[in-house]
């Protein structure tokens, strides 16, 4: 009898413990990781109709539009991105490796050899968890050079916007700002 009642008592335990094992790990799945508490683009006007705006993607998945560019058409708009977008994001962030590059690209002496002016300048910001390095780097449009990263940080703003959808987003706001917008085709 003695035996029969370990038995039992056993594997109640064992089921008990299963049970409540499964349900502390729901509560403590990890959150995506993301290499990043937020992720901020910033662009400003050009004399060619460029967009003025920030975007801000955050590591919980909420993206919000704000800026001038939606200032003027219905105010700042607000979505949220999947942990799969998040994934995508964190992957760019890390192949634009942002780290290695310098603070500005606005200068002779930040690399710019060719210069265009009335262009946009365009600043990407990752902020990361209290304690870690934090990058932001500065891009004038115009400053052009062997040096100057234009391509990985268009590259990065290009990940980050299949994700978000951010062009998308400007192209409806300026169609919006127009008269007879219907008749306006997006820029392809």
């Amino acid at each position: 009898m003695k035996s029969t009642s370990t038995w039992i008592f056993a594997v109640l335990a064992l089921l008990l413990s299963a049970c409540t094992n499964a349900d502390s790990r729901e509560r403590t799945a990890p959150k995506p990781f993301t290499d990043f508490d937020e992720l901020i683009f910033e662009q400003t006007a050009c004399l060619f109709d460029c967009a003025a705006f920030e975007l801000a993607v955050f590591a919980d998945g909420r993206v919000l539009h704000t800026g001038p560019t939606f200032d003027n058409t219905g105010g700042p708009h607000e979505s949220r991105i999947d942990a799969r977008g998040l994934a995508r994001i964190a992957q760019a962030v890390r192949e634009a490796r942002l780290d290695e590059m310098r603070g500005s690209y606005q200068e002779t002496a930040d690399g710019c050899e060719h210069w265009f002016t009335d262009m946009s300048t365009q600043s990407v910001r990752v902020n990361r968890r209290q304690g870690a390095r934090s990058d932001y780097v500065i891009l004038y449009a115009g400053c052009l050079g062997p040096t100057v990263p234009t391509r990985r940080i268009n590259a990065l703003f290009s990940a980050v916007d299949q994700v978000t959808g951010t062009g998308a987003l400007i192209e409806q706001r300026k169609r919006a700002r127009r008269p007879n917008a219907e008749a306006v085709e997006p820029a392809k």
